[in-house]
């Protein structure tokens, strides 16, 4: 079961920090954490063209005092974590990465609408970024979400790296008495008809075969002494993430645990974008899983071409 020893909570100043700060809490109770960091990035970019008041409401303390009265305040660990409040300056992709490696960090955990100033079409840009290019799982939360996860979802194929992700959701449900369910979203392919099957048919072999793919990925996965629930449902436009979220919407899970990979855009373990497209529309938390250290190589040269530190 993968702990998050060390969590890296990414500050936006905004009024979205508490229930971040609230649910980050709840995390590390969970996982026993040994350090939390508490990071906010002054974006230089953004203050060389707007004044820190036009960024902030003018009721947030910027410095870093203010930063640690807000974590007092507002996280609740298990009592024994090392606190840690940075303040620094630069750009949010690169410092958030770049602190994560150093530090070691196991999780980071961020809001979607981290780094948004203005409104755009994307308000989940800097937390897609991230989530491509870290080298340890990240957690993105919506901007409205319950704050207790009681049932999981997690979008699985029958693969490592959905196996991965499946062994986390149950260990966090061992210690939180959540209910898991492995959800197997199937494509219904054309051409059923040539071989003389209606849609009827054609849709169930898919869903016998799909069944049995997510029996054999829960069989070799530690579950932790947790049910897995196995649920089916078929993708008849291809857009799987229109089902993932109808299943969120039906309550089937308040998280989702996802399997992410790769070293382009293309992270999810479904199909290409779908862990993106999940960060950006869903109304729960979404934790993209990954093994630690992976898009190391990705990350040093991102951390070339930014340049050293000032």
């Amino acid at each position: 079961m993968e702990r998050y020893e060390r969590i890296l909570v990414c500050i936006d100043r905004s009024v979205y920090d508490v229930p971040l700060l609230t649910y980050a809490g709840g995390r590390s109770r969970a996982a026993v954490s040994k350090e939390v960091h508490f990071l906010h990035v002054l974006d230089d970019t953004e203050h060389t063209s707007h004044d820190t008041a036009e960024t902030s409401p003018p009721s947030i303390d910027l410095s870093r005092e203010g930063l640690q009265a807000l974590v007092a305040e507002h996280f609740n660990g298990h009592g024994q974590e090392h606190l840690l409040c940075e303040l620094i300056h630069g750009s949010p992709l690169i410092e958030i990465l770049r602190y994560a490696h150093e530090k070691n960090v196991d999780l980071i955990m961020l809001g979607r609408h981290c780094g948004r100033r203005v409104e755009t079409d994307d308000d989940a840009l800097l937390a897609r970024r991230i989530t491509r290019r870290a080298t340890c799982s990240v957690l993105v939360l919506p901007e409205e979400y319950q704050l207790q996860a009681d049932a999981i979802a997690v979008p699985i194929r029958d693969s490592e790296c959905s196996a991965t992700a499946l062994e986390v959701a149950c260990g966090i449900a061992a210690t939180t008495g959540a209910t898991v369910t492995a959800l197997n979203v199937f494509h219904v392919t054309c051409g059923y008809s040539r071989v003389g099957a209606t849609l009827e048919e054609h849709q169930a072999l898919l869903e016998a075969a799909a069944t049995r793919e997510c029996a054999r990925l829960v069989k070799r996965t530690d579950t932790h002494g947790v049910n897995v629930e196995c649920k089916c449902a078929p993708d008849l436009h291809g857009k799987p993430v229109r089902v993932i979220l109808e299943a969120l919407g039906s309550g089937q899970g308040r998280a989702v645990v996802i399997g992410a990979r790769g070293r382009t855009g293309a992270a999810g373990v479904l199909l290409g974008t779908v862990t993106e497209q999940l960060i950006r529309k869903s109304p729960s938390p979404v934790l993209a899983v990954k093994k630690k250290g992976e898009c190391l190589g990705v990350l040093r040269a991102l951390l070339v071409i930014a340049g050293p530190e000032d």
